[in-house]
C-alpha cells in the first residue's frame, strides 16, 4: 500500500483504533463489523506488514524521482547534473554501474569545463574503465583539469611529467605540478617533492616553498 502525503499525515491525527481499521483489508474489516473473533496475532502481522511496505516504498519513490530529475537536467545540458548522473553509473549509485555511460556523462560534463568531470574522465582513460587505455588521452583531460586547480589532476600531471607518460619527459614541469598539488596539502605530491630533492631534481626551497604556501592555506 502507498499511501499520498494527506494520507500518511491524517494517520497521526487519528486514534489507534481508527488506525487499525485503516490498515485492515477489506474482508478483515467485514469480519470485525460482524463482530466475529479475529486471532489478534494474525491481526498484528498484518498491521506491521502493511507499515513495513509504507514505510520502504517511500524512498524507493523518492529516489526513482531523483534519478528522473538528474537524468532530465543532464539531457538538457546542465554541467553539474551531468557530472553526478556519470558519478552515479561509475560508483553504481542507484543504477547498474555502467562505465561506458559513466564516460559519455563526464566528458559531455568536461567539455562545458567540469573541473571534477575532467579529472576523472582523465582516470577513465588512464586505467581504461570503459574506454581503452589511452594515456595521452588522460593527459590531455588532467591538464585542463589541472589548469582549474585540481589538486588531484595537478599531482597526476607531476607523476606524468616525471615519468613521461604520455607526454615527453620534463622535469622542471613534473617539479611545477608536484609544488602547484604539495603546496594545497596534497601528501602524495609533498613525498615525490622529497624524492625529487633526494635525486637533486629539486632543491630545499622548492620544498620549503610548497610547505610554506600550504600552511599559509589552512
Amino acid at each position: 500500500i502507498i499511501l499520498s502525503f494527506q494520507e500518511r499525515f491524517s494517520l497521526t491525527l487519528v486514534s489507534p483504533q481508527q488506525f487499525m481499521l485503516f490498515l485492515m483489508p477489506k474482508l478483515t474489516l467485514k469480519i470485525i463489523q460482524e463482530k466475529k473473533l479475529i486471532n489478534f496475532e494474525i491481526m498484528l502481522k498484518l498491521i506491521f506488514s502493511y507499515i513495513f511496505l509504507i514505510v520502504f516504498s517511500l524512498p524507493v519513490s523518492a529516489e526513482n524521482s531523483f534519478i528522473t530529475k538528474i537524468e532530465s537536467l543532464a539531457e538538457r545540458g546542465f554541467a553539474d547534473a551531468q557530472y553526478n548522473l556519470a558519478r552515479m553509473y561509475a560508483n553504481g549509485e542507484s543504477l547498474d554501474q555502467d562505465f561506458i555511460s559513466a564516460e559519455f556523462w563526464f566528458r559531455k560534463s568536461a567539455e562545458q569545463g567540469n573541473i571534477d568531470a575532467q579529472y576523472q574522465l582523465g582516470r577513465m582513460y588512464d586505467s581504461g574503465l570503459g574506454v581503452a587505455v589511452n594515456k595521452k588521452e588522460a593527459f590531455k583531460w588532467y591538464s585542463l583539469s589541472a589548469e582549474q586547480g585540481s589538486i588531484e589532476a595537478q599531482y597526476n600531471l607531476g607523476l606524468a611529467y616525471r615519468f613521461g607518460v604520455g607526454v615527453e619527459q620534463n622535469f622542471t614541469k613534473s617539479l611545477k605540478w608536484y609544488k602547484e598539488s604539495a603546496s594545497k596539502g596534497h601528501s602524495g605530491a609533498q613525498y615525490n617533492l622529497n624524492l625529487l630533492f633526494e635525486e637533486g631534481l629539486a632543491t630545499r626551497k622548492d620544498i620549503s616553498d610548497a610547505i610554506k604556501w600550504y600552511r599559509c592555506g589552512r
